[in-house]
């Protein structure tokens, strides 16, 4: 059993060193260098060897270099064929998907067949729940902010500049704080707070114009929704290694 528990803090493990260095350690020049300049940007090969290094360095399986190279490779490829298309929502989930494929690849390569095929039915996430909380909390403070961002961006274009005058990345930080105390209130199933946090964000956020208050309450309710999502998702897994 305890074999079992270390496999699957592996693959949490995995996928934590994709989220960071896709979400964290990447910023938006890098991403806009590499879109503009392809597949001669430097960010896209600086990018994927640190993608490759962080897996290699979290797993702990440092006799599987050779598996990491394939992976950092595998990574390099599929940021660079996504630079060649368009830079919107679903060129941004089909990338992601990749990536997940390829982790997937690596788990199975280095843990063997034998042991997927017998955890998948159980999924005994008993000794790896610090890895599964990393992995949910910075799902919905990073990759969520994205999505909505980019699934609400022609509400953006069409929107008036009411709120240009507002603090600079407000928006983009609430999100991810609203995000953050919202995966807390389920994990800890405090979901009476999270009616407090709606109201405080509808006071705080009041606007007389409507295309702004749509916006933002789309924006909201999405980063809500994910939120929850996430945090059902992450205690559910929990409670069945209990």
């Amino acid at each position: 059993m305890e074999a079992h528990y270390l496999n699957i803090s592996l693959l949490a493990k995995l996928i934590l060193a994709h989220l960071l260095a896709d979400f964290v350690f990447q910023t938006r020049p890098m991403v806009n260098d590499r879109f503009e300049n392809k597949w001669r940007s430097r960010w896209l090969y600086i990018h994927g060897v640190l993608a490759g290094l962080l897996a290699y360095i979290l797993s702990g399986a440092f006799t599987y270099i050779w598996l990491f190279t394939a992976y950092t490779i595998s990574h390099i490829l599929i940021d660079g064929f996504k630079s060649t298309r368009k830079d919107d929502l679903k060129w941004f989930v089909l990338d992601q998907m990749a990536h997940m494929l390829t982790i997937l690849a690596l788990w199975v390569a280095i843990t063997g067949p034998a042991f997927v095929l017998k955890a998948i039915p159980l999924l005994p996430f008993a000794g790896a729940e610090i890895w599964l909380l990393l992995v949910a909390y910075v799902i919905v403070i990073w990759p969520c902010g994205i999505i909505i961002g980019k699934f609400t961006e022609p509400w953006h274009r069409d929107k008036d500049g009411a709120e240009g005058m507002g603090l600079l990345n407000a928006g983009l930080w609430i999100g991810r704080l609203e995000r953050f105390l919202i995966l807390t209130f389920v994990l800890l199933n405090q979901y009476q707070a999270i009616g407090l946090l709606v109201a405080a964000k509808s006071i705080f956020r009041f606007t007389t114009d409507r295309k702004v208050s749509e916006y933002i309450l789309i924006g909201t309710l999405l980063s809500f929704t994910a939120a929850v999502l996430v945090g059902i998702i992450a205690k559910w897994l929990l409670d069945m290694g209990l």
